[in-house]
């Protein structure tokens, strides 16, 4: 009899103490500032507190996991949790230029489908604010079905493309600087470059020439890409990339694209102030 009642003890115990549970959310950051960010939240509550992680840019150059932590609240079914650091990631910025983002958010049930909606504030190391906007996310598998279907008719298009044309080629992402420049050869007639800031717009200003010509001045690099098409010369052409300010965030920095046909170069500058990057491009014949 004793035993029975210890079993049941230990049982009713893991039930009301030891009952972990684990949410798995996906889905959309919105702010007034930036572009839409993919978002994840893995997250386990026990007994009212919440540890997980969460991750951004998801899939891309720039994608970051983060460490979270909380408190859920069982009468409002709401999430107050916080991003307290940086576990991984994949971006070359550098680690003050991160947002750390707080966020309430509610639990929420439609025709048996749940998911997360609620609102955050992001801020950086020194607790400067960064972004402020909504969060959006719903459970993971439930989006993972309706990206199975998608990819599908995904796949069944890019079969299609294969056959009417090669893929693009993306190569690594390289960094330029005063000191480390980059040199490549070059196929097509036309140098296509795209230039912006990745990060938060701080203001970071540059001086664009190509042949000593200049094709931006004193221009302020933003969230959307500037799209820059040159007919280059044969043999040797230089661009010059100089930092005229660097912004609320040090260094100057900014993403590059230069595409050749279909091959596309990543680059990112990072120059402190009145200094400048060259990138060297040799037009050759190819024939």
């Amino acid at each position: 009899m004793k035993f029975k009642i210890l079993i049941l003890f230990l049982l009713l115990t893991k039930l009301i103490f030891g009952q972990i549970n684990n949410y798995k959310f996906i889905g959309t950051i919105i702010s007034d500032n930036l572009p839409p960010i993919s978002f994840k939240l893995d997250l386990n509550e026990q007994e009212g507190r919440v540890s997980g992680f969460s991750l951004t840019n998801i899939n891309s150059q720039d994608q970051t996991k983060s460490e979270v932590q909380g408190i859920y609240l069982k009468k409002s079914k709401t999430f107050q949790i916080n991003e307290t650091q940086i576990i991984s990631t994949s971006s070359e910025s550098p680690i003050n230029s991160f947002c750390y983002l707080n966020m309430t958010l509610e639990l929420k049930e439609k025709r048996n489908k749940k998911f997360l909606e609620g609102n955050f504030i992001g801020n950086f190391l020194d607790s400067s604010s960064c972004a402020k906007g909504k969060i959006i996310l719903m459970e993971e598998d439930f989006v993972n079905k309706k990206f199975k279907k998608i990819n599908k008719k995904i796949e069944k298009i890019n079969k299609k493309n294969v056959l009417k044309k090669d893929t693009n080629t993306i190569l690594i992402t390289k960094t330029i600087t005063e000191k480390n420049n980059f040199e490549i050869q070059w196929e097509s007639k036309f140098l296509t470059l795209n230039i912006w800031d990745s990060n938060k717009e701080d203001g970071d200003r540059i001086n664009l020439t190509i042949n000593n010509e200049i094709v931006l001045l004193n221009y302020t690099t933003k969230n959307k890409p500037k799209k820059i098409k040159y007919r280059l010369r044969k043999g040797k052409n230089v661009l010059k990339i100089k930092a005229v300010s660097t912004g609320a965030l040090p260094p100057n920095t900014s993403r590059i694209e230069l595409i050749d046909n279909k091959i596309k170069y990543p680059l990112i500058s990072e120059l402190e102030l009145n200094k400048t990057a060259e990138i060297i491009i040799f037009k050759i014949d190819p024939n």
